[in-house]
């Protein structure tokens, strides 16, 4: 129970050593408090852009053995317009909630919000999970010397076990993406989630 659930405990009771809190007063703490959450949804996609951005910049390669194509490159460009499209709104999100003025547009921002945030996550997701599938068989396929030399030596067989073996590590790669993610933008995402409750609560 955080200190918001405690003052509204006391708010309740009819006889207290403590003030009682207002409606206006526990609104202004709610809001205040969201506020913050989705400033740091905004301040964590920064980060998270900026980490994307060295990557690209270092543009790491496997002992150097690996040269992927150029259209490759290009493909993972491609993200960081829709990153900073997801930036923005996560800005403007920010925005609206600090200027919020009433109850119910602040239950309609903080659904914004975590709709928001759920489809950066989607994206994110299925924008990995199809480059680090697409690499890692290019990548696989440079190792053996090239696609035409790969087609040449694998049968059906053995071309099945290596997509399915990619198939199995980009999932385990999604995995462990979507655990940072949970912890990251989750536990924001519920303090969201605790925070509409209690407008609502205040509303009924």
């Amino acid at each position: 129970m955080d200190g918001l659930d405690l003052l509204k405990k006391d708010w309740d009771k009819s006889e207290s050593k403590y003030p009682k809190l207002s409606y206006d007063e526990i609104y202004k703490m709610i809001l205040k408090k969201s506020s913050s959450i989705v400033k740091w949804i905004y301040y964590i996609s920064l980060i998270e852009l900026s980490l994307g951005l060295i990557l690209i910049i270092l543009n790491p390669t496997f002992e150097n053995k690996i040269e992927y194509p150029k259209w490759l490159d290009t493909f993972s460009y491609l993200v960081f317009p829709v990153a900073l499209y997801f930036i923005y709104l996560f800005y403007t999100n920010y925005k609206k909630i600090n200027a919020t003025d009433s109850a119910k547009v602040l239950m309609q921002n903080i659904l914004r919000t975590r709709k928001c945030v759920r489809y950066y996550i989607i994206f994110n997701l299925f924008f990995g999970g199809v480059f680090f599938a697409v690499a890692s068989f290019i990548g696989y396929t440079q190792l053996q010397g090239g696609i035409d030399a790969f087609n040449e030596a694998t049968g059906l067989t053995e071309y099945i076990i290596v997509i399915l073996v990619i198939l199995l590590i980009t999932v385990l790669f999604l995995g462990i993406i979507f655990a940072i993610y949970y912890l990251l933008y989750g536990i924001l995402l519920r303090r969201l989630k605790h925070n509409y409750k209690e407008l609502k609560k205040l509303e009924d």
